[in-house]
């Protein structure tokens, strides 16, 4: 009895003086010292990066605004507001909050839509957290990742059938404006209507009307009953454009670990990195190629590698948009991306000016997990379909100038037609992984073997 008593008395000796050191001892305050552009600079000790803050504006009746420390300059540490700096003047009390950032989550969450903070944005009650998620973690040991061996059906035949996806896998989708991106990307959360499956979008830097049209129209009420949209819109600051793709990633966390599988969709990794490169440009970082600074390419890679298959959890699959506008190869963004991520799924202008759609460049995509996942008679009949592809674009000017009008040249005609019929989709269609394995494989021993 006297040995218990003596164990309990330490176990509390050790909770109370743990709860002491972690009492501070004074409020970290400071002032304002200056504004220039988005950073300002405040003289408040101890502050330590990525902390949160807030400002006290001197104007009678005005809102506390929140900030976070983005760097530091000399003897002054800079701060980067989540709003218009209004209201702010110099002397203004700063008052440290001592935490991160944190992402809100929980099944509440699926078919809202939510602001960087996870505020619900639209016309429901408020919705309650079941746990905070850190936005910044470690990077992840890759002894506990495990092999993709499972296929996504995305319900585009041209993925399922010619690029195919795995769960877990992290893919680029490469693209212009106005080529049926954002149709795309709908289509594939569309088709994930399992109950232990979960959609969630971080709509970066789009304008307020994309975001409304892409909800009620594009991905519509089917796609959100499933989905969690995270949207930050292009007039809100730099850090709030960013702080929703964190957010997004730290809401696919929290449900790949109630073992549910996540779709990870960011539109776009290339107004994410523009964010980015605010920030950073504002704290004084030197730029590299086309302005962005190195914390904007070394953000880039701790996003996308949060997502995988993984031991002991729900696999996290990652689709990231990434914006060209034909220049492709020199944009530090998309050669970071394609470097990194696991395929990339390119849309091409020809045609969609064509009405092909999905406009997939088949011969220009790739899937490294293809060779893995499909079997020995789909890689043959997509070797001939490409090949069928690539000789047609090759001798296009002499077919449509009647040049080579022969019996070999009608028959690669009339194979590539069907291989375009073949690929061309409806954003309202959707089929199952063997229905486009299927109609691949007829496709090629019916016609391209002619």
């Amino acid at each position: 009895m006297t040995e218990l008593l003596s164990t309990n008395t330490a176990g509390l000796r050790e909770r109370y003086l743990s709860s002491l050191s972690q009492i501070a001892l004074y409020n970290k305050t400071g002032i304002v010292l200056q504004n220039t552009g988005l950073v300002i600079e405040v003289n408040c000790p101890g502050l330590f990066l990525a902390q949160l803050c807030e400002i006290l504006p001197s104007r009678p009746g005005a809102d506390s605004i929140l900030c976070q420390v983005i760097g530091f300059k000399e003897q002054r540490t800079l701060v980067m507001p989540y709003k218009k700096a209004a209201g702010i003047t110099y002397g203004c009390c700063v008052r440290a909050l001592d935490s991160f950032v944190s992402a809100p989550a929980g099944l509440s969450y699926i078919g809202r839509i939510v602001d960087a903070f996870g505020v619900a944005l639209d016309d429901g009650s408020a919705i309650k957290p079941d746990a905070y998620m850190p936005i910044y973690r470690e990077p992840i040991n890759p002894l506990n990742r495990k092999t993709i061996d499972e296929i996504l059906n995305t319900g585009v035949k041209a993925l399922d059938a010619a690029l195919t996806l795995g769960k877990g896998q992290r893919i680029g989708l490469f693209a212009g404006s106005g080529l049926g991106k954002s149709t795309l990307l709908a289509a594939m959360c569309q088709q994930r209507q399992d109950k232990k499956q979960v959609n969630i979008i971080a709509l970066v830097g789009e304008r307020g009307r994309e975001v409304q049209e892409f909800v009620q129209e594009t991905l519509g009420p089917n796609g959100m009953q499933n989905s969690v949209v995270v949207a930050a819109t292009a007039e809100q600051p730099p850090l709030i454009r960013a702080q929703a793709v964190y957010t997004a990633v730290a809401m696919a966390e929290y449900f790949s670990e109630q073992g549910i599988e996540v779709l990870l969709v960011v539109d776009s990794m290339t107004r994410f990195a523009m964010a980015l490169r605010e920030v950073g440009l504002a704290a004084g970082e030197p730029p590299t190629m086309r302005g962005y600074t190195a914390s904007v390419l070394s953000a880039i890679p701790s996003v996308v590698e949060r997502c995988g298959n993984f031991a002991g959890r729900a696999a996290i699959t990652g689709i990231f948009s990434v914006l060209t506008e034909g220049e492709e190869n020199s944009d530090p963004v998309a050669e970071t991306l394609k470097a990194i991520l696991d395929g990339h799924i390119m849309l091409s202008q020809v045609l969609a000016q064509r009405e092909h759609y999905p406009a997939i460049d088949i011969s220009r995509s790739v899937s490294r997990l293809f060779g893995r996942l499909a079997s020995q008679e789909q890689k043959q009949a997509v070797k001939t379909l490409r090949n069928t592809l690539v000789s047609f674009e090759e001798n296009r000017t002499l077919l449509e100038m009647g040049m080579a009008d022969n019996a070999g040249t009608q028959k690669l005609r009339k194979n590539y037609l069907a291989s375009c019929l073949f690929l061309q989709q409806s954003h309202q269609e959707h089929f199952s992984l063997s229905d486009s394995l299927q109609q691949l494989i007829t496709l090629s021993k019916g016609c391209l073997d002619d």
